[in-house]
């Protein structure tokens, strides 16, 4: 009954209902609830739309692994190319923390080739500029992504997606603004590390095809596995609050 109790466990995280977590899948709602009562005759398809939707692997919804995330970290990590342009000062210690949470959202996401990342870290200005120019909206924001790839959640690069001269694949590019996310965590009164983190997890969800259009099931998706990478990261929210 594992399996069961995990899809049960991922819909819950979610906040659907059956009907919501069947529409998000892709299939039937009575199929959907015939999954709950009795995975054991559950088709192969099934389980990839269900891995691939939630983010996590077969092996772990059929209870043969405790570890939730693709590949179980069996394959070793890509040399991913993180490159960092600042216009503003950067507190210490910054750069290392986004290379770290971009690995660890692409590994968690299941990303197995070299990928190459541009960043940029400006202020509200900054990003206003760049809001402006490429998307033509008259505002700041905290974080823009511009994706290279038209991936589907859950979707990841294929071999021949690298460019020939770097070997890399060429995912996308984001601007965070420092002080945005500054205000940010003195609003939602958490640290700063957080909300850079959280606004880098995001980011990458972006490049990878994931949106949040609309309060329904995409934004629900992109949040579950926004706070599986922040977790494994070990950057929570009770964390901090058991701080002192």
């Amino acid at each position: 009954m594992i399996f069961n109790e995990r899809l049960k466990l991922l819909r819950v995280e979610c906040s659907f209902t059956q009907e919501e977590a069947a529409k998000a899948i892709g299939i039937p709602s009575r199929s959907y609830q015939r999954l709950e009562l009795d995975g054991n005759k559950t088709h192969y398809d099934t389980l990839l739309k269900i891995a691939d939707y939630y983010g996590v692997s077969i092996d772990w919804l059929m209870g043969r692994t405790d570890v939730r995330e693709v590949n179980g970290g069996a394959l070793p990590a890509p040399e991913h190319q993180i490159m960092l342009e600042a216009e503003v000062d950067v507190p210490e210690g910054t750069e290392d923390l986004l290379r770290r949470v971009i690995s660890a959202a692409l590994a968690a996401e299941g990303v197995n080739l070299p990928c190459e990342i541009n960043v940029l870290l400006t202020d509200d200005e900054g990003i206003h500029q760049v809001n402006r120019e490429m998307r033509q909206v008259d505002r700041p924001t905290d974080v823009l992504s511009f994706p290279m790839f038209d991936l589907k959640p859950g979707e990841k690069p294929e071999a021949g997606d690298e460019d020939p001269e770097s070997g890399l694949v060429p995912l996308g590019d984001m601007c965070i603004s420092l002080e945005r996310a500054a205000a940010q965590a003195g609003e939602f009164g958490h640290s700063v590390e957080r909300e850079l983190s959280y606004l880098t997890v995001h980011s990458v969800l972006h490049l990878l095809g994931y949106d949040h259009m609309d309060e329904g099931p995409m934004k629900r998706q992109m949040r579950v596995h926004e706070e599986f990478i922040l977790d494994k990261l070990g950057i929570t929210r009770e964390m901090e609050e058991e701080t002192p």
